[in-house]
C-alpha cells in the first residue's frame, strides 16, 4: 500500500485534507455539449518526476497485469470457479473499492474521499459492465487468435470515438505510431481470424464499448474536478451493483467449501493484482489519455505473447520478430509524443 503514496500525493496534492470528507459533488456546467480535453495554451513539457511517477504507473499495471493473468489461469483451472468468472471480477472490484476505501484512512490518508452523484456514474459503470460480458463472449464465439485482433481494434476505435464525439484530433507522428503499433501486434498473431459473423458482431461491439468505457473515464475526471482514485472508489462498488443482475444468467454458485485452499489464495491473491491492475489504469489514463492506456496494453500483449513463446520454447518467426520491433518502437515513440503533449 506504500507504494501508492507518492504518486497519489502528486496526482491529489490540491486535495489533501487531516479528515476524510464526504461532499456531495455535481457535474461542473459547460456553455458548449462537448466536453474540451485540449488546452489552447502551449503545452509544457513535462517535468523528469513526471516522467518518471507516469513511468512507474506504467511498469506497476504491467506487473499487475502479468500476476493477475497467471493468478486467474490458477483459479480457473478449478473446477467450480471455471464457471464464475463474472463472480470473479465482481470480486475484483470489490477488492479495488476496499483498497481504495483503505487509502483514505488513518495513518495513510493519500486523498479524500468524495461522494459523486451515482446517475452522473451510470454510463461509465454501464460500459465497464458492457465491455467485461461483451469481452467474455467475444472469447467464447470467436478464436483467440480472433479475439486477440479485435482487441488490438480498441486503439483506432479510441481515436475515431475522440474525433467523431470531441473533435478531438493527434498529430501525423503519433497516428504514424499508432498503425505501427498495430501492425506490429497483427503480425505477432499466429492463429488465423477464422470466425463465425455472429462472433464478429460480438466482436465489434466489445472493442466499442472498451473503447467509450475508457473514454468516459476521461471525461468523468474532467466534469467532476476528482482525481483518478477519488472516480474509482465511486464507480468500483456501483459497478458491482450493476453486474448481479448479470451473475446468476452467466455463473454457477460454487461451493466454497470444496474448493482448496491454495486455490483460495490464489482467488485472495487475484483480487490485489486486479485492485493493482485497476488504479494503475485510472492513473496512467489521467496522466495521459486512453490512447495511451491501449499502446500501454498492446506492449503488455507482446510480452506476454512473448513470454509464453519463451517457455514453449518456441523459435519466432521473421515475420514475427518484426512485429515485436515494430510494436515496441511505436509504442515507445506514442507514449514519448503523448506525453510531451499533456
Amino acid at each position: 500500500m506504500g507504494q501508492f503514496l507518492p504518486a497519489f500525493k502528486d496526482i491529489d496534492e490540491k486535495r489533501q485534507s487531516s479528515e476524510v470528507v464526504l461532499d456531495q459533488v455535481s457535474p461542473r456546467s459547460s456553455t458548449t455539449s462537448l466536453p474540451q480535453f485540449e488546452k489552447s495554451d502551449v503545452a509544457t513539457p513535462p517535468s523528469v518526476k513526471d516522467q518518471i511517477i507516469t513511468a512507474a504507473w506504467i511498469f506497476l499495471n504491467t506487473i499487475s497485469t502479468l500476476g493477475l493473468i497467471f493468478l486467474s489461469k490458477r483459479v480457473f483451472n478449478d473446477a467450480q470457479l471455471h464457471s464464475c468468472q463474472l463472480l470473479v471480477v465482481m470480486w475484483h472490484f470489490m477488492a479495488t473499492g476496499l483498497v481504495l476505501y483503505i487509502a483514505t484512512r488513518s495513518p495513510f490518508r493519500t486523498f479524500k474521499a468524495i461522494r459523486l452523484s451515482p446517475w452522473h456514474l451510470v454510463p461509465v459503470c454501464g460500459f465497464f459492465a458492457a465491455y467485461v460480458i461483451l469481452g467474455n463472449l467475444s472469447l467464447t464465439y470467436n478464436s483467440i487468435g480472433f479475439y486477440q485482433l479485435a482487441k488490438v481494434m480498441t486503439t483506432p476505435c479510441v481515436v475515431l470515438l475522440n474525433f467523431i464525439l470531441f473533435r478531438k484530433t493527434i498529430t501525423r507522428y503519433m497516428l504514424a505510431a499508432i498503425i505501427a503499433i498495430c501492425i506490429g501486434v497483427a503480425l505477432t498473431i499466429r492463429s488465423s481470424a477464422e470466425t463465425k459473423f455472429f462472433g464478429v458482431i460480438i466482436a465489434i461491439m466489445a472493442f466499442t464499448s472498451t473503447a467509450l468505457y475508457q473514454i468516459w473515464i476521461g471525461k468523468k475526471i474532467e466534469d467532476f474536478d476528482v482525481s483518478p482514485p477519488q472516480l474509482l472508489l465511486n464507480q468500483a462498488p456501483l459497478s458491482v451493483l450493476l453486474l448481479i443482475p448479470f451473475a446468476p444468467f452467466l455463473d454457477s454458485l460454487p461451493d466454497i467449501r470444496a474448493i482448496p485452499n491454495d486455490v483460495l489464495l490464489s482467488l485472495f491473491a487475484s483480487g490485489i493484482m486486479a485492485s493493482l491492475f485497476n488504479l494503475s489504469q485510472f492513473l496512467i489514463i489521467g496522466r495521459t489519455s486512453a490512447l495511451t492506456f491501449n499502446v500501454v496494453g498492446h506492449l503488455k500483449t507482446i510480452l506476454i505473447l512473448s513470454f509464453g513463446w519463451y517457455s514453449e520454447g518456441t523459435i519466432l518467426t521473421p515475420k514475427e520478430i518484426c512485429g515485436v520491433l515494430l510494436a515496441l518502437g511505436g509504442g515507445w515513440v506514442y507514449s514519448h509524443l503523448a506525453l510531451s503533449r499533456k
